[in-house]
Formats: structure tokens, C-alpha cells, sequence
């Protein structure tokens, strides 16, 4: 019995020195502690007089748990009072279960995108897992080509594993545990010794985020989805979204400029940002906001104003930005591209958005009604790019019918791009519509003689090698 219990004791040991090992406690103010484990993920905590303050609940019960215990052994507590949802994504909150106990704080976007909506939930855990398993697939594919041994060969271990954990823990179950309380612009907390201050930022893609202020430690808890050791700006949905740009710079202007300005910003998890760097995210933003609209009510159209707003003109200082200093001109100066046009895109009406919305028409009757609005001569913007990443979307979903009717649409207002017509043959090619097919990447050539993609698959289409047989 003794050597049993002993055997009991080492393992006991062992795993609380593999957990020590495994997770680790950052003080970053005498309230606010950050717990880090080795997937790269971390939970923020505030440790109160009232009791202990999470925020974000990661994917999964599963980690949720694995985070709460481990927040519970490094602060010596287990009093947890409140759980504070900062972003309504599923990826984000997902772990409430584990925290049923506490107080769960969250906008009113939450109920508004998530109650009684089991069906759009299905869906959405299921996007999430496929995105996980696409990064999963992506990086082994990398692994595969890195050196044995390597730093990047062990980086890239982890993040495949961590994406296969996140799709199995996902897989195994989902249960949902919605904010009970609620609150619309902002709401204060009072913790005892220290006050909690939640701001609603407002939309950042399709997503609502929170922003939350600790007056006492003059700190900011702001999700990274907002600040990003790698964006210049909120980094919304590709396609495009309705965006709050006049509510985050009233917010940013608020912490960063206001009467009583926070010291330090809490943001992508890991970082710790200054107040000055913080400043220069919010320059960029609000310069960015103010030119794009100033130009597009003077009649501008899009590539004027994304030649009169680069990187090399009236933007020059975002190469003083840290984000330019550590990513460099290759990586910036597109994702400045893709900040004008969806900055740009908040003063239209685009045709992509009218196709996209749910109405309860069919896709059929949304492609009548744009049409008709373009004979009408209505304010409806005919953006390529917008509809062009529609019609992959339904690719991708297997929809390849109306993929190709999209891509049609897209070729009846842009009749002298090879672009479209590359996309509606991809989408011929895959409906085993060899004579369309054809037909579209032959225009391709017609208007852009000596493509090499289009000969390629002509080449293909002709030999019947298109691996859609």
C-alpha cells in the first residue's frame, strides 16, 4: 500500500510539474495577469477583492477547463465572479460552459447573432472546424518542407497540432452558454479595489467587439482583432462587411486621447503595447477614414484613390509604423490596398452584399433585382472583386450552379476583364461543361493574349485531363 501511494504522490508530482511547465503567470499590473500555455494562447485574468475576472473563454469547455484549473493553481484562487465575452465569435466564447458559475458579461449583439439560432450556430461550428482543419492541412504542408531540426520545423509542430486539438475538441461537442448580463454602449464593474470599464467598439468585419479599460492600472484590454502586432487597422472578413470606423476612433480617441488616457494597451494577447504605439493605429485609422471619404464624395472613383493614398504619397508614415519595420513593404502595402477599398466600400451600396444577404428570395431572384437596379441606373456599386469572391464562395460550398450564375453576372458588367471570364471556365471546368468552359478561357486569350493560365487549361480541357472526369 505504501509503494502504491507513493507511485499515487509521484504522479501527482510529476503532473503539477509538467503543468508549471507547461503553463506559465505574466504579472502586468497588480491586478491584471496574463496565463500563457505552450499552443501560444492565453487567458487574461483580473484578481479583485470581488473575485476573479476572465476574458474570452477560447473554442472549447475542453480548453476552458484545462485554463481554469490552471488559473486557480498559479493565482491560489478559485473565486471566479465574472466571465467577460469581448468578441461574438463562436472561437471566442465558446468555452463558457466551464465558467456556469460566474457571471457571464457580454453586448447585446451576442443574443442578437446567437439566440435560438441553433441552426446558424450548427453552421457556424462547422465553418470552424473546416478553417481549422485547413490550417492544419496548410501547415503541414509547410512542415514537410522545413529543415529537420529546425526552429520552424518545431513552430510549426505545435501550430499543426494546436489546429488538429481545436478541430477535435470542436468535433467532440459544442455547447453553447449565451452573456446574461447585458449591456448596449458601455457598462462599469465595480470589483471592489479595482473598477472594470467595458466600452462597445462596435463591428470589425461580421464580428462585434468589446473594449475594456482598468481606470486604476491607466491599462486597456483590447482584443486583437482591433490592435495586431501585424494589421495596420481592424482586419475584417476579405469580402466585405459593414464596419463602426466612426465608433472605434471615438473609442481609440477615448482611451488613447482623452481625459484620463491609458499608459499601456493589452492587445493580440501577448503584447503589451505603449500608448505612443497605440496612437499611431489610431492616426492611421482615422486619416485613413477621413481622406477615403473625402475623396469619394468629391466623386472619386477606387483606383484614384488608392493611387492618391499610397504607401508613397499621403501615407508615407505608415513606414514608420512598427508593423512596417517588422513585415516590411511586401506585406503592408497590400494590406493598405485592402483597408482603402473596404473603407471606401462603407459609402456604397455593393451589388456583392445585395447577393449575398439571406432575404429569404432565392440567389435567382437576388441576381434579377440587381440586375434591375442596374438598368434603373440606382446607386448600386458593381464592384468586380466583391462578386468575383462570391461566386467562390458558392464554388467552394459546393453551390457550383449558382457560382456560375454569379460569375455570369460578373461578366455581363465587366465584359472586358479576363478576370471573370478565368472564373466562370474554372466554374464550367467543374460542372463538366467542357464546351463553356472552353468557350470562356478562349476570351481570356482574346483579351489578354498569351495568358498562361487560360492556355493551360484549355490545354487541359482539349486533352480531357481537367480532373473533373
Amino acid at each position: 500500500m505504501r509503494r502504491f501511494l507513493g507511485g499515487v504522490l509521484a504522479l501527482l508530482l510529476s503532473s503539477t510539474i509538467a503543468a508549471a511547465q507547461e503553463f506559465g503567470l505574466t504579472k502586468i499590473t497588480d491586478h491584471v495577469f496574463l496565463v500563457t500555455g505552450t499552443e501560444g494562447e492565453g487567458q487574461l485574468v483580473i484578481a479583485s477583492k470581488m473575485g476573479l475576472v476572465v476574458f474570452n473563454s477560447f473554442w472549447s469547455r475542453i480548453t476552458a477547463q484545462k485554463y481554469k484549473t490552471e488559473i486557480a493553481r498559479l493565482l491560489g484562487r478559485i473565486d471566479f465572479r465574472y466571465t467577460v465575452d469581448m468578441v461574438d465569435r463562436l472561437d471566442m466564447f465558446g468555452g463558457n460552459a466551464a465558467y456556469d458559475e460566474t457571471t457571464i458579461v457580454g453586448h447585446l449583439s451576442f443574443l442578437d447573432k446567437y439566440k435560438n439560432k441553433d441552426a446558424e450556430v450548427h453552421a457556424e461550428v462547422a465553418r470552424l472546424i473546416e478553417m481549422w482543419r485547413d490550417k492544419e492541412r496548410v501547415s503541414r504542408e509547410r512542415l514537410a518542407k522545413s529543415e529537420p531540426g529546425s526552429e520552424q520545423q518545431k513552430t510549426e509542430i505545435r501550430w499543426a497540432n494546436t489546429c488538429k486539438q481545436r478541430a477535435e475538441e470542436l468535433e467532440a461537442g459544442f455547447s453553447l452558454l449565451l452573456p446574461t448580463l447585458l449591456y448596449k454602449d458601455r457598462m462599469t464593474l465595480d470589483l471592489g479595489d479595482v473598477t472594470l470599464e467595458l466600452v462597445w467598439f462596435g463591428r470589425a468585419g461580421y464580428d462585434g467587439m468589446t473594449v475594456a479599460i482598468v481606470p486604476e492600472d491607466k491599462l486597456a484590454i483590447v482584443p486583437g482583432f482591433i490592435l495586431h502586432g501585424q494589421h495596420l487597422a481592424p482586419h475584417p472578413f476579405p469580402g466585405y462587411a459593414k464596419l463602426d470606423v466612426p465608433r472605434w476612433i471615438s473609442v481609440l480617441e477615448e482611451i488613447l486621447e482623452g481625459d484620463h488616457p491609458v499608459d499601456r494597451v493589452v492587445c493580440d494577447i501577448n503584447s503589451v503595447w505603449s500608448r505612443e504605439r497605440a496612437l499611431t493605429h489610431l492616426r492611421y485609422i482615422r486619416t485613413l477614414w477621413k481622406d477615403v471619404t473625402a475623396d469619394e464624395a468629391a466623386g472619386e472613383d477606387l483606383p484614384e484613390i488608392q493611387d492618391r493614398l499610397s504607401l508613397d504619397k499621403e501615407f508615407a508614415f505608415v513606414k514608420d509604423m512598427q508593423e512596417y519595420r517588422d513585415f516590411g513593404d511586401d506585406w503592408i502595402r497590400p494590406q493598405h490596398r485592402f483597408h482603402l477599398r473596404l473603407f471606401f466600400l462603407q459609402h456604397k451600396n455593393p451589388a456583392a452584399e445585395i447577393l449575398r444577404t439571406e432575404d429569404g428570395g432565392t440567389l435567382q431572384a437576388r441576381i434579377a433585382k440587381v440586375r434591375k437596379l442596374r438598368e434603373n441606373g440606382s446607386d448600386v456599386y458593381f464592384e468586380e472583386a466583391g462578386i468575383n469572391a462570391l461566386g467562390y464562395e458558392l464554388l467552394g460550398s459546393s453551390r457550383i450552379a449558382d457560382a456560375i450564375e454569379v460569375f455570369k453576372l460578373n461578366v455581363e458588367v465587366f465584359p472586358a476583364s479576363p478576370n471573370v471570364y478565368d472564373s466562370l471556365g474554372e466554374a464550367y471546368m467543374k460542372n463538366g461543361d467542357q464546351q463553356d468552359a472552353v468557350a470562356s478561357y478562349e476570351k481570356v486569350l482574346e483579351l489578354s493574349p498569351g495568358n498562361e493560365h487560360a492556355q493551360e487549361m484549355l490545354d487541359q480541357l482539349k486533352t480531357g485531363k481537367t480532373g473533373t472526369q
